[in-house]
């Protein structure tokens, strides 16, 4: 079996890619790869866009049944969605690997007070970055429904997910704002672009539009920044970001930082591969 089939379920969205064993060598590590032919994404909340994955995915097998690698921070319902849409496409349902957050990955230990406690999209995201990283600092970033910061750190005995932050996302923000408040517009992430940024930076914008775009930002930027500068204290850190709203952000901040699709996806990739 060549074919593999990762799915990052994530509050709003389904993620998946597709990636076969022998698609050739993959890069040294210290660069952040994307070892799939195909990916995609459907908002789980609209059955139209689940019912066209079992064509996609149907054309994609070509008569082969995939290996299936799942995290699911959605809930019960959904995965019961998703094993029907599987085996809708593939005629029966594949096998099927629910990946569950542990105490340790290979050198990766999982330092939060409860192991289980820890969101798998943060574990598996952070097994991702870590597998192609090895030995670094990394400060992970996701921009998504909610914006998550999580520390890996490594040293002589291995590697560490040192935990992190949890805030609302920008969408989140800039929704509750407008429905919290009685004359300011709602506005959506693609109203935070190069606008917004430069109000940011300027510390202030001149009109009402960039004021709450800006803001936002600056509330997801600033959480950020005084990570990584915290962070950099102690040594050389790499920022990875990653998320539905990662350029949006991405454009806010005053620091490097490594963008990736999907780091969700990259730690299944990894986990399959080593199975």
């Amino acid at each position: 079996m060549s074919a593999r089939l990762l799915i990052d379920i994530g509050n709003t969205r389904l993620k998946w890619a597709w990636c076969l064993a022998d698609a050739g060598a993959l890069p040294a590590t210290g660069v952040l790869p994307t070892p799939w032919q195909h990916a995609g994404a459907a908002a789980h909340a609209a059955p139209a866009e689940l019912a066209t994955l079992v064509g996609t995915w149907h054309g994609l097998a070509n008569g082969e049944t995939p290996a299936v690698w799942i995290a699911n921070v959605a809930g019960a319902a959904i995965a019961t969605e998703v094993e029907a849409t599987l085996a809708s496409a593939f005629g029966t349902l594949p096998p099927l690997q629910w990946v569950r957050t542990t105490a340790a990955y290979g050198d990766l230990k999982n330092g939060y007070r409860e192991p289980a406690q820890l969101g798998v999209d943060r574990w598996v995201g952070s097994i991702g970055a870590h597998r192609w990283l090895p030995g670094e600092t990394l400060l992970i970033v996701t921009a998504g429904t909610a914006t998550t910061l999580d520390i890996v750190t490594a040293g002589p005995d291995g590697a560490r997910f040192e935990g992190g932050l949890i805030l609302p996302g920008l969408a989140l923000m800039l929704g509750t704002l407008a429905r919290n408040t009685a004359q300011l517009p709602e506005l959506d992430v693609l109203d935070t672009g190069a606008g917004a940024a430069r109000a940011v930076r300027a510390l202030g914008a001149d009109n009402t539009h960039d004021a709450i775009a800006a803001g936002c930002l600056a509330a997801q930027a600033g959480a950020v920044e005084r990570s990584w500068r915290a962070l950099g204290e102690r040594g050389p850190v790499r920022c990875l970001l990653s998320g539905g709203a990662r350029h949006a952000l991405a454009g806010a901040l005053a620091m490097p930082v490594e963008m990736h699709d999907n780091l969700v996806l990259l730690g299944l990739h990894a986990m399959a591969t080593h199975a």
